[in-house]
């Protein structure tokens, strides 16, 4: 039982996730062999805990396939509120101290979607319920946040391959989420399972991490081709699989292992 709350804790709290964007970073590191900047690693491991918690702060209706997350948020909420508040402290404090004002610029519009993805805009605008948008935000983000930045700020170099494998890997591993809220986003929120239906979304999340293969072997990465075939196989469970930790701990965790197959 107190290994259970242990896991619970990791996984609903988005510790686990913000490993998978350290494992993300430590991946661009090892892809471009580029010394690790490990405040770099803390800045991005609190700005994604700072980003994922926020949304947890909301309110939001108890669905079979996340009742477990969802009623943990809501015994947590003051907690919640701590790992936001201590989070974005120490993001801001890092952000300042490593990056000069020309990158905090850029990183502006990128807070910006993180804070009004959820929260709206205007009595009237959601940005995560503009039609396809929702999986663009999370997929711009991760990229600028876990790849382009850290590139930017660790050195002179900027590697475009790393960089779109990254992106087009966040936007093949986020299409399965959308799958398994279909029936919950059809009430506000047009994702691409939304309009092509859960079959042909699954085909396309599919196929891109099958180009990322193709990508990853005529660049004779081998050990990375690999890893994006492992991807696809964990992948296939999504079309039927609803459990809460197949996603927040399976697919994230591919996240969090990713930078083993870039060494």
């Amino acid at each position: 039982m107190q290994l259970k709350k242990i896991i619970e804790f990791i996984v609903f709290s988005n510790v686990w996730i913000s490993l998978g964007a350290i494992g993300v970073v430590l991946s661009t590191y090892f892809f471009i062999e580029s010394d690790v900047n490990f405040l770099v690693i803390m800045l991005v491991f609190f700005s994604t805990l700072f980003g994922y918690s926020l949304q947890n702060i909301s309110k939001r209706e108890i669905h079979n396939h996340r009742s477990n997350q969802i009623l943990w948020c809501q015994l947590n909420k003051k907690l919640i509120k701590w790992i936001v508040f201590f989070s974005f402290l120490i993001s801001v404090f890092l952000s300042f101290y490593i990056m000069n004002i020309y990158l905090i610029i850029l990183s502006i519009p990128f807070f910006g979607l993180v804070f009004f993805y959820r929260n709206a805009f205007s009595n009237k605008i959601q940005i995560r319920n503009i039609p396809f948008f929702k999986i663009l935000i999370i997929s711009l983000c991760w990229t600028w946040t876990c790849c382009a930045l850290p590139q930017l700020v660790s050195s002179g170099i900027f590697n475009w391959n790393i960089t779109f494998i990254i992106f087009i890997y966040v936007f093949a591993i986020t299409i399965p989420f959308d799958i398994r809220d279909i029936t919950i986003d059809k009430k506000k929120i047009y994702t691409i399972p939304q309009f092509t239906g859960s079959k042909v979304a699954f085909i396309i999340s599919q196929l891109s991490i099958l180009f990322l293969s193709f990508f990853a072997f005529y660049h004779s990465n081998y050990l990375l081709c690999f890893f994006m075939i492992m991807t696809n196989i964990a992948l296939f469970p999504s079309l039927k699989i609803k459990s809460e930790f197949y996603y927040l701990f399976v697919l994230d965790g591919l996240l969090v292992i990713f930078p083993i197959f870039v060494l």
